[in-house]
């Protein structure tokens, strides 16, 4: 994975369309459940350590599922923060 530099990171297009976006929240719903599904498994549930992971990451993918979703104007959202 290449970091990138704050001036090359400004100089990227801040504007997604809504395809991107869509996209987006796709890949984020498709991660959240392979999240899930490790949540179950008692592999995981016997490490704590990544029973801590797994759930500090579908956490995580749930809020980014809020924001997606806020962006598109999902009616069940009424603000990303809630």
């Amino acid at each position: 994975m290449t970091t990138l530099s704050l001036q090359e990171a400004l100089k990227m297009p801040r504007v997604r369309d809504e395809n991107e976006i869509h996209m987006m929240l796709r890949e984020a719903l498709r991660l959240k459940g392979e999240w899930k599904r490790w949540l179950e498994d008692p592999e995981c549930k016997a490490d704590r350590k990544a029973f801590a992971e797994a759930i500090r990451n579908y956490n995580a993918l749930k809020g980014v599922v809020q924001s997606l979703q806020w962006v598109l104007h999902h009616p069940a959202v009424e603000d990303p923060l809630w």
